[in-house]
């Protein structure tokens, strides 16, 4: 096996966070390459639906982030986040960026502090949905600027480490063959999560048929090359999971969106089980309810159901994430429906009865409770606003099938807040680093913009210091 190159810093993989820290150790005057699975950089930034996070420092903050993190982080790397997240503004202005606020800020606002997260956009973002390919042109042109060098369809196999465990390069397959690449500070893994790996999906998610919306290549790599190389594990059931469609003709699932408030989610009962306007992000623990006794998952998948008003006022899905350069959904959903995607129904009975649904189908009923909710103006089961409530009554009648679908995963290998991959005894691996959604720091609850906002922010944090490595006395 030959050495293909030595430089002073390698990152592995080539999206937010990778190209973040490549900027900020190239212009701590390291040399650096990165080297990328795919045949195209951009990872899940690129198909990152809108924000990034900014956060106000101060106490405030600091206990919000403890409760949302559910006491899995220590102070020292929130304190580490929330001055760098607190740049995050500042940094994008830096590279050229415009960004602006995006509202609304906080994800939990009834969360003590939450008046401390702060959510901005690239200016002119036309487009909803546009915000993560915009921030990602922006970062992949500072890159190319600075003539840093990206190798794609180049995965990274394994890390190579010395006698005394020190993380010296790396070994990664380019044309078919494996060559070695060495470090001379440091190596960064920024390779995302394992949101395409089944395996690992099964092993650490409470849930059964949980899909992906983002990039196919985050098959959990970074996660494997960690812990062969000793490192210790954080987050790993911890995700950023909204309900989605999955169709076989698509690798990738489609993101949920009814267009307006008549609609409901029901199980495999045909009943409601949540605030349909609840959390986006928490949504999948509504889902994940288990019968011990019958080892069954009766909400996976679910169904929404809406009505022939709902259906008319526009596409069940915005297609963000993977599929947004694959398919275009139709206006009325009309192309969906003869796909067989969405189910039609004359009346609620006919619609059940196509949605194959358990001998004891409550959707009628449940409709119906639902319906009499609406009218009195109070959900007296499942506490939904009032201006929230619209009822279904104008048949046909419509049901499309909803599974947990991830934006992300945050699981991988843990980190200081120098952003040192740690070993089991919260001791660092010399020389190896992580940044961006692989051992993310949400550890429960997640902020919407966070893994942006951490991408900018982590990404500065281990550049800084995998470029501030002592070079290796070189061999040879």
């Amino acid at each position: 096996m030959t050495v293909s190159k030595e430089v002073d810093v390698i990152i592995v993989g080539y999206g937010g966070a990778g190209a973040v820290a490549a900027i900020t150790a190239h212009d701590m005057g390291a040399r650096v390459v990165v080297l990328e699975k795919s045949a195209q950089g951009g990872g899940n930034t690129r198909l990152a639906v809108s924000s990034f996070t900014g956060v106000i420092p101060g106490e405030a903050a600091k206990e919000h982030l403890r409760a949302l993190c559910s006491g899995t982080v220590e102070d020292e790397i929130i304190d580490a986040y929330i001055e760098w997240a607190s740049k995050n503004v500042d940094f994008v202005r830096q590279l050229g960026g415009d960004p602006v606020p995006y509202f609304p800020g906080p994800t939990f606002p009834e969360v003590t502090g939450a008046e401390t997260m702060l959510r901005f956009r690239p200016a002119d973002d036309a487009l909803q949905g546009e915000g993560g390919r915009r921030l990602w042109k922006l970062l992949q042109d500072n890159v190319e600027k600075r003539g840093i060098e990206v190798m794609t369809s180049t995965p990274v196999r394994r890390l190579m480490q010395s006698l005394d465990k020190e993380v010296v390069g790396v070994e990664a397959e380019a044309g078919g063959r494996i060559s070695k690449v060495l470090a001379r500070r440091a190596v960064i893994l920024a390779c995302g999560g394992f949101e395409f790996d089944e395996r690992m999906k099964r092993e650490c998610l409470a849930m059964p048929q949980v899909y992906a919306l983002g990039h196919p290549d985050n098959t959990g790599d970074g996660i494997r090359m960690a812990q062969e190389a000793g490192a210790a594990l954080w987050h790993m059931n911890a995700i950023a999971c909204p309900l989605g469609y999955k169709f076989p003709e698509y690798g990738s699932a489609f993101d949920s969106h009814i267009p307006g408030p008549g609609y409901v989610i029901v199980d495999r009962n045909g009943e409601r089980f949540m605030n349909e306007y609840g959390g986006l992000y928490t949504r999948w623990l509504s889902v994940s309810h288990f019968i011990p006794e019958r080892l069954e998952w009766p909400r996976v998948p679910c169904f929404f159901v809406f009505d022939e008003k709902t259906r008319c006022l526009g596409p069940v899905s915005h297609v963000y994430g993977r599929n947004r350069d694959l398919y275009r959904w139709s206006a009325d959903n009309s192309a969906e429906i003869d796909r067989g995607w969405i189910l039609r129904g004359h009346t609620l009975g006919e619609l059940a009865a196509k949605m194959r649904l358990s001998a004891n189908n409550k959707l009628e009923r449940s409709t119906a409770r639902y319906n009499q909710f609406c009218g009195e103006g109070e959900d007296r089961d499942f506490g939904r606003l009032p201006d929230t409530l619209a009822p279904l009554e104008t048949p046909p009648f419509y049901s499309i099938r909803a599974f947990p679908c991830l934006l992300n995963t945050q699981g991988g290998p843990k980190r200081d807040a120098k952003a040192q991959v740690l070993d089991p005894w919260d001791r660092p691996i010399p020389r190896l680093y992580a940044a961006g959604e692989l051992g993310s720091i949400w550890g429960f609850m997640y902020q919407s913009g966070g893994n942006l906002g951490e991408c900018l922010a982590f990404g500065r944090i281990a550049g800084i210091n995998a470029a501030s490595e002592r070079p290796r006395v070189e061999s040879g």
